[in-house]
C-alpha cells in the first residue's frame, strides 16, 4: 500500500481508538472518566488522531434506504502506462466510493453504488466505456452483502444488519443525515439549533434510525497505523451449495472487514487487512483451505487506495 507518515501510538491512543470503535458518540467527559484521564487530554489526542488521518469517524447509511439497490465491482486491466490515468478517471466519478490499484490478476479493481439498471447501464456505456486505454474489465454483481466492518481493534459485538428492511425517509431524515456526513459527532442540541426544533426530536429521530439500523456512526481506524502491512482483495470460488456456509465461516474472523457474495469470476469476494506477507499466506493456505466447499482464491495486494469513501450521496 502507499506510504504514509502515521505517528506513533501509545497505549492510550490505543485505548482511545477501542472506545471510539465500540462507541463513536462518547463523550469526551465519558472518554475521559472510562480511561481515567482529564477532558483535555482526550479532546487533544482525539483531535490529534483525526488531523493525522489515523482515524475518522462517519456517519454510514444502509444504501437500499437512499435508493441504492445494486453494488458493482469492476475488474480492469489497462495498457501500459495508463493506469493512474483510468483510476483517477474512476475515482471522479460519484458513484465509485473505492478504487484500488493492486498486483495480481487485475490492475485496478473498483466499487460503485447505483440506484438501478438505468443507471449502471448509463454508467458502463457513457463513463466507463469512453476511458481510454482499457484493455479488459469484467463485472461483478453484489448478490448479498454478508459483513462490513470497520473495527480492526474490538470485536464486532453487534453486526450491521445487511438484510434489514429498507425504510422510507422523509424530508427531515435526510436533512439529518447530511448533518451527520458533515460531523458524526455533532451534539443533537448543536443540530436542533440549526433546524429551529427541540434536542429530543433529534434524539428521538436519531435513535429511530439507529434502532432500525439505517444509519449507524462509525470508527475507521487506517489499518497501517495498527501494524497491519496492507490490505488484499481475494475472489473465491466455492461449491454451489456451500457458498453462503463459506461466506459466514469466514466472515466470522476480525481480519476481513468485507465479505459479498457476487455474480461473475468469483462466488465471493472479501477484503482482508495482513499484518506480513506470511500471515496472509497462512489466512489463505491454511484458514481458507480448511473451510468445507472451497475450491480456489484468487489474490490481488492493494499497494495503493487510489479513492475510498464510505458515504453515499444523499
Amino acid at each position: 500500500m502507499s506510504v504514509h507518515n502515521f505517528p506513533s501510538l501509545d497505549e492510550l491512543d490505543l485505548q482511545l481508538i477501542e472506545e471510539l470503535e465500540s462507541d463513536a458518540r462518547q463523550t469526551y467527559k465519558d472518554l475521559a472518566a472510562k480511561l481515567q484521564v482529564n477532558r483535555h487530554t482526550i479532546t487533544s489526542r482525539m483531535q490529534r488522531l483525526l488531523d493525522d488521518g489515523v482515524l475518522k469517524i462517519i456517519c454510514w447509511i444502509d444504501p437500499a434506504a437512499l435508493g441504492y439497490k445494486l453494488m458493482v465491482a469492476f475488474a480492469i486491466n489497462p495498457e501500459p502506462g495508463q493506469i493512474d490515468e483510468i483510476a483517477d478517471k474512476l475515482a471522479a466519478c460519484e458513484q465509485v466510493l473505492h478504487v484500488h490499484l493492486c498486483t495480481g490478476r487485475f490492475t485496478i479493481v473498483a466499487f460503485a453504488q447505483f440506484r438501478g439498471n438505468e443507471d449502471l447501464s448509463d454508467f458502463l456505456s457513457n463513463k466507463l466505456g469512453s476511458i481510454s486505454g482499457i484493455v479488459q474489465f469484467e463485472t461483478m454483481l453484489t448478490l448479498q452483502l454478508v459483513k462490513v466492518s470497520t473495527r480492526l481493534l474490538t470485536d464486532e459485538m453487534e453486526p450491521r444488519h445487511l438484510e434489514a428492511p429498507v425504510r422510507d425517509l422523509d424530508d427531515f431524515d435526510h436533512k439529518l443525515i447530511e448533518e451527520l456526513h458533515e460531523n458524526a459527532r455533532q451534539k443533537a442540541g448543536h443540530i436542533a439549533k440549526k433546524f429551529g426544533v427541540y434536542e429530543s426530536t433529534i434524539q428521538r429521530r436519531m435513535k429511530r434510525l439507529m434502532d432500525e439500523h439505517v444509519i449507524e456512526i462509525a470508527t475507521i481506524v487506517h489499518p497501517l497505523v495498527l501494524g497491519y502491512e496492507g490490505i488484499a482483495i481475494i475472489g473465491l470460488k466455492c461449491d454451489p451449495h456451500k457458498v453462503k456456509e463459506v461466506a459466514d465461516a469466514i466472515a466470522s474472523y476480525k481480519q476481513i472487514q468485507y465479505v459479498s457474495i457476487c455474480t461473475g469470476r468469483y462466488d465471493i469476494s472479501i477484503w482482508v487487512a495482513f499484518h506480513k506477507l506470511r500471515d496472509l499466506r497462512h489466512f489463505i493456505t491454511v484458514e481458507l483451505g480448511s473451510i468445507p466447499g472451497m475450491r480456489d482464491t484468487d489474490t490481488m495486494i492493494v499497494y495503493k487506495l487510489v479513492k475510498t469513501r464510505n458515504q453515499l450521496p444523499v
